[in-house]
């Protein structure tokens, strides 16, 4: 299992991470269910920014919550298209039992949801494009997620970059400004 420590060993957290902290408790009852430790410490380390330039966690802190900003619109955005278009949306959306609850923005419009489906800790990974309507699991966390996909080791067509022979820049994270 890909811990925080390995993400760290492989990209360098910020000295002094931008809305890293704030209580957890009161993002959980806004969305009505717990998160997962690893996206906890993800937060905790990092904090408000960007992996590799267009991958940025939904921080809860910093006078947005930018978690449940998205939770709560996400059913609402989506409800006329899937009610006309049920076979393009394969997964519920949260609040729905099982609901994907998205944990990080893509710069392409892309999304990094869980599948809240059972324990926090043990949610999968879902990289889904709105765009085309294209979902793709993966069985990991918010943090071997982002490992994987940094060390090369997990790949996604949901945001793949304009040239098929192009790769990700070199692993980073940018901070973003106060």
């Amino acid at each position: 299992m890909t811990t925080i420590d390995n993400l760290i060993r492989l990209v360098e957290p910020p000295a002094n991470p931008v809305h890293g902290n704030g209580d957890w408790a009161q993002t959980e009852a806004a969305l009505g269910l717990g998160l997962p430790a690893d996206f906890k410490a993800l937060v905790e380390r990092y904090g408000f920014g960007q992996f590799v330039g267009f991958i940025s966690p939904l921080t809860p802190f910093g006078g947005r919550n930018l978690l449940v900003e998205q939770a709560q619109g996400l059913l609402d955005g989506e409800r006329s298209f899937r009610r006309r278009n049920p076979e393009k949306c394969p997964y519920p959306f949260h609040p729905e039992p099982g609901g994907l609850l998205p944990w990080a923005g893509v710069d392409s419009g892309a999304r990094l949801c869980w599948l809240t489906d059972g324990e926090p800790d043990s949610w999968t990974v879902v990289a889904w494009s709105p765009r085309s309507w294209y979902y793709e699991a993966h069985d990991a966390g918010a943090v071997g997620f982002l490992h994987g996909l940094l060390s090369g080791r997990i790949t996604t067509e949901a945001f793949s970059l304009e040239d098929e022979d192009e790769q990700l820049p070199p692993p980073s994270f940018e901070l973003a400004r106060r």
